[in-house]
């Protein structure tokens, strides 16, 4: 006997579909790429038409199409989306001429120095200018201030940093860059000596990046994340972002997820 009419079902089918899709569009974690990985896999999933020999992962991958150069965009997708922590961009080891300025405390206010203008030894060797030279016009309201420099602001050195110093988070793992320049390094190596035993101490980082597909879907998705993204490792905190403990420790509500089968 059957439990309802073609109508019915495919009418539970648009509303299941319809909160699904509701929920991704409001969901602050999910980016643009994201959010079409997850629309696709929940059109594959609730309103496609079954393809023979075809699941809904095969189906959501056919509707995502390739990329530029050819390849499966649904392969890259999945890979973003293996759970994983992310650590800041200037914590890496990258060209230190493009990391912050020195942490280090100033100890005297920056003053402007403009630069010497290079010119002859000896005026006699100066050449005669055609013009007279003028005072520049500056334009600015009655009482204006400059703005204070940011070092002065910040109390910090803010010189070009060739040292880093990794501090770990003993809450959530995460690390805390802190760049120095060349003459802080005494300071870069106290500020070492003092983050050395807390980083021995703190926890696997807590995933920042991915875990979205595992909070609206159910399926084997370690073994789906192991076959797109190749030396990947499940973190400890699950894979569904929804169970990751934040910062202040507060848990995620819970929601529920449909079974997706994978062929």
């Amino acid at each position: 006997m059957s439990n309802g009419s073609a109508p019915e079902l495919r009418l539970e089918a648009a509303d299941k579909h319809a909160e699904i899709v509701h929920r991704i569009y409001t969901d602050h974690r999910a980016g643009p790429e994201p959010r079409e990985l997850l629309l696709a896999v929940a059109y594959a999933c609730v309103i496609a038409p079954r393809e023979n020999g075809r699941g809904p992962l095969q189906i959501a991958a056919r509707l995502l199409g390739r990329d530029a150069v050819g390849r499966p965009r649904f392969n890259a997708l999945i890979s973003a989306d293996a759970p994983r922590y992310e650590p800041p961009r200037d914590a890496g080891d990258w060209n230190p001429g493009g990391a912050p300025g020195c942490q280090a405390p100033r100890l005297r206010p920056y003053v402007y120095r403009p630069r010497k203008q290079v010119g002859p030894e000896s005026e006699e060797d100066a050449p005669v200018p055609i013009h007279r030279d003028r005072p520049p016009i500056v334009h600015v309201a009655p009482g204006h201030v400059p703005p204070e420099d940011f070092r002065n602001k910040r109390g910090i050195c803010g010189a070009d940093s060739h040292h880093r110093v990794v501090e770990k988070d003993l809450r959530t793992g995460w690390v805390i860059p802190h760049w120095f320049c060349r003459r802080h390094t005494d300071h870069a190596e106290r500020v070492a000596a003092q983050v050395r035993e807390q980083n021995e101490q703190a926890p696997e980082p807590i995933p920042n990046r991915g875990g979205l597909l595992p909070c609206y879907f159910k399926a084997p998705w370690e073994t789906v994340y192991r076959h797109y993204t190749p030396g990947w490792t499940p973190p400890t905190y699950g894979l569904a972002a929804d169970d990751w403990p934040t910062p202040e420790s507060a848990q995620m509500p819970s929601r529920t997820r449909l079974r997706l089968v994978v062929d």
